[in-house]
């Protein structure tokens, strides 16, 4: 299977073949909507599509992400700004946990992108338990986060939110 690190991070097709002129048309969102794997070593990984919206900019899907190392607060925000400073355009982010299923995902990372909504670090958020579209008022998204967090058995007592969608 082919795969080439491009900007940093090393990316795939997550099913099926791609070759490299493939892998690259995509990822500069002209080709296909197809699901790559990606992977910066040692700092996070996951899986996500990129395509070209009808205004020019580029929007990015995300369907999974998870950070590595033991020092993780934090990671999964920067991995995300990462993704959206190399594709210069829009994050949503589609059920996650789905793809990849961890158990619980939905309920131990739903904190984590509601917070990154508020922050506008993501754009969009699909999941099972709620949506968050992209004109969304983030004051309110915040209020979701408040109760997020007071309902979830996992809750930090500091009130911040966990790191990744595991």
């Amino acid at each position: 299977m082919a795969e080439i690190e491009w900007k940093g991070i090393i990316w795939k097709a997550a099913y099926g073949e791609l070759s490299i002129r493939e892998l690259l048309t995509i990822l500069k969102g002209h080709g296909p909507m197809e699901i790559l794997k990606f992977r910066k070593p040692g700092a996070f990984w996951g899986e996500m599509s990129v395509s070209l919206a009808s205004d020019g900019t580029k929007e990015i899907t995300l369907y999974h992400l998870e950070v590595e190392g033991a020092r993780r607060r934090g990671q999964g925000r920067e991995a995300l700004r990462c993704l959206k400073s190399i594709f210069k355009g829009d994050v949503f982010v589609e059920d996650p946990g789905k793809i990849i299923r961890v158990a619980n995902a939905d309920d131990v990372s739903l904190p984590f992108w509601v917070k990154m909504y508020a922050e506008g670090v993501i754009d969009a958020l699909e999941s099972e338990r709620l949506q968050i579209p992209r004109d969304y008022p983030r004051e309110k998204a915040l209020q979701l986060l408040r109760d997020l967090e007071r309902e979830s058995p996992d809750a930090d007592p500091a009130g911040t939110s966990h790191e990744s969608s595991k």
